[in-house]
């Protein structure tokens, strides 16, 4: 069973990116994120960590995962 001793994951470090791919690592991962909201469909947010993947709508204040643009 669980005890009172959980740690909790630091927001900075909750979602970032590591991978085993060689191909990755050397040549960067290209990654482009929506700041459409997922729950407004407002255009504007505010990017919450460095490479954009988690949002706040400007309009409704929610927070979210971003879509991949494509």
């Amino acid at each position: 069973m669980f005890t009172n001793n959980l740690q909790q994951t630091n927001i900075s470090d909750a979602y970032k990116f590591e991978t085993f791919s060689d191909y990755i690592k050397n040549k960067g991962l290209n990654t482009n994120f929506s700041p459409t909201c997922i729950f407004c469909s407002f255009q504007e947010s505010i990017s919450l960590t460095n490479d954009g993947s988690f949002k706040q709508c400007k309009r409704c204040k929610k927070q979210f995962k971003a879509h991949l643009i494509k």
